[in-house]
């Protein structure tokens, strides 16, 4: 019995750069987004990204207001990621093999440019391995079905 809940636990970790991570205190400061691979039993994979802080703008409190009129509240917010196991629906029921942080971003902007690069490094969307079936939500598992002059069949 205590194998089988310490192999259950050992799925929910992430890890990041052979270290795992149990908290936001785990992660560098300025972490705001992560790009992370989880893979499954069944031999597929999932890269996604995740926003695990946030800044939240708040009304300025009385004393704020009374040393400045326009004074701008600014509070960082924990999100929860340490049980979070992806958005695709094509993920549910799977069981995970395991979570891994492949690259801790101050920005969302560097978080998605770095899910897109690894998205089409990997051609996800014509590699039955990913369970990934779009791009940015623009380009999806089908955008190849208009192509006409295919150099694979010469």
């Amino acid at each position: 019995m205590e194998y089988i809940f310490k192999e259950y636990f050992k799925v929910s970790i992430w890890t990041y750069d052979g270290k795992d991570i149990l908290s936001h205190n785990d992660l560098p400061e300025e972490t705001t987004d992560i790009v992370y691979r989880i893979n499954y039993t069944d031999n597929t994979s999932y890269i996604g990204k995740k926003t695990i802080r946030a800044d939240r703008r708040l009304k300025p409190t009385k004393e704020q207001l009374a040393i400045r009129k326009n004074y701008k509240r600014v509070e960082s917010k924990l999100l929860p990621f340490k049980d979070y196991i992806g958005s695709s629906k094509e993920n549910d029921g799977k069981d995970i093999r395991n979570k891994v942080i492949l690259f801790c971003c101050s920005n969302k902007r560097t978080a998605t440019y770095l899910e897109s690069k690894l998205l089409f490094m990997h051609n996800v969307l014509e590699n039955d391995i990913f369970n990934n079936k779009n791009i940015l939500g623009s380009f999806y598992d089908n955008c190849l079905d208009g192509l006409i002059n295919n150099s694979k069949d010469k």
